[in-house]
C-alpha cells in the first residue's frame, strides 16, 4: 500500500483489528498479483453508468423508502448465513421481491464474501449493486469499478478526514457512488466534510460487531444535515425498524441478517413496506 491510514487505534480494537490486519495483508498480496499499474491500465476503457444508485432513493422524484437487500454468507455473531453456491438464486429473488438495490459483502474471512460476486450478480440483475468492504486504500476503489459496483461503502472510522474526501472525490471520478458510514460524532465530521451525496448510519457497533441500536441510530441520524441522502444500516427486523428509520429522516434502509434468515423473500421484504 502506497500511503498508510491511520489504523493504529483500530488494531487495539478486538472485531475491527482483526478485519484490519486481515485486510492489510490481502492487499499486500493482491497488488503483488495485480500491480497498481496493471489495475489501472484495465480500468481505462471500462464504461461508467453514473447516477444508477442515486435514482433509486428519490433523486428522480420517487417515493417512499428504498430498500437495499443484503447478501451475505456470513457475520462475526453467524458463520452459517448460506452458501455462495445460492448467490444468483437470492440475487434474483431480492429483485423479484422488489428490492430497490443489492448489497454485497466481498470481504472474505468474516462474511465469505468475494469480489467476483458483484461482477456475477450485475450480470443477473438489472438494479444497482453497493460494494461493501473495509475500504482503507485506493487499490480498492479502482478494484471496485473493474468489479463493476454501482456504489462503494467508505467507513469513516477506517481513515482520516483527509484520507476519505480523497477516497469519496476518487470514486466520483471513476463513477461510483460512495457512500459514507457514520457511526459517532467523529464519523460525521469527517462525512460533511466530503462532497459525498449519501450518508449511512449504522445502528451495529462494529467495534465488536455484536451491538445493535436502531433507537440510537435514529436519534443520530437526526443531526445529519438534509443536503445528504440518509441510510440507515442494520437493526431491521420488521417494518417498525424501518418506519423508524424514515421518521429520523432515512430514504433508504439496508435490510441484511434478517433478510438471509428469511424463509420467504417476497413475504418479509413485502411486510417491511
Amino acid at each position: 500500500m502506497r500511503k498508510k491510514t491511520q489504523n493504529s487505534k483500530l488494531k487495539t480494537q478486538s472485531f475491527f483489528g482483526q478485519v484490519i490486519k486481515k485486510k492489510e495483508e490481502d492487499l499486500r498480496g493482491q497488488m503483488k498479483r495485480v500491480p497498481f499499474n496493471v489495475i489501472l491500465n484495465s480500468i481505462q476503457d471500462l464504461n461508467v453508468q453514473k447516477e444508477r444508485f442515486r435514482n433509486k432513493f428519490g433523486m428522480t422524484g420517487r417515493k417512499g423508502v428504498a430498500i437495499i437487500g443484503e447478501i451475505k454468507f456470513a457475520t462475526p455473531t453467524n458463520p452459517n448465513l448460506g452458501s455462495p453456491s445460492e448467490l444468483l438464486e437470492r440475487a434474483s429473488a431480492y429483485e423479484k421481491a422488489g428490492a430497490d438495490a443489492i448489497s454485497i459483502i466481498t470481504e472474505k474471512h468474516f462474511f465469505k464474501g468475494d469480489i467476483s460476486f458483484v461482477g456475477f450478480v450485475k450480470k443477473s440483475v438489472k438494479i444497482p449493486v453497493l460494494q461493501k468492504d473495509f475500504v482503507i486504500d485506493e487499490y480498492q476503489i479502482y478494484e471496485a469499478k473493474t468489479a463493476g459496483a454501482d456504489a462503494l461503502l467508505l467507513i469513516a472510522r477506517l481513515v482520516d478526514k483527509k484520507t476519505l474526501k480523497r477516497f469519496v472525490q476518487l470514486c466520483f471520478a471513476e463513477g461510483i457512488e460512495p457512500i459514507v458510514e457514520v457511526y459517532n460524532e467523529d464519523d460525521l465530521k469527517k462525512a460533511i466534510a466530503t462532497k459525498t451525496l449519501f450518508i449511512a448510519v449504522n445502528a451495529r457497533d462494529l467495534r465488536d460487531a455484536f451491538t445493535i441500536d436502531v433507537a440510537k441510530a435514529c436519534k443520530f441520524m437526526e443531526k445529519i444535515p438534509n443536503r445528504f441522502i440518509k441510510l440507515g444500516f442494520s437493526g431491521i427486523h420488521s417494518a417498525g425498524e424501518v418506519q423508524n428509520y424514515v421518521k429520523a429522516g432515512a430514504r433508504g434502509v439496508l435490510v441484511g441478517t434478517s433478510l438471509m434468515e428469511a424463509k420467504n423473500i417476497d413475504e418479509f421484504l413485502g411486510g417491511l413496506r
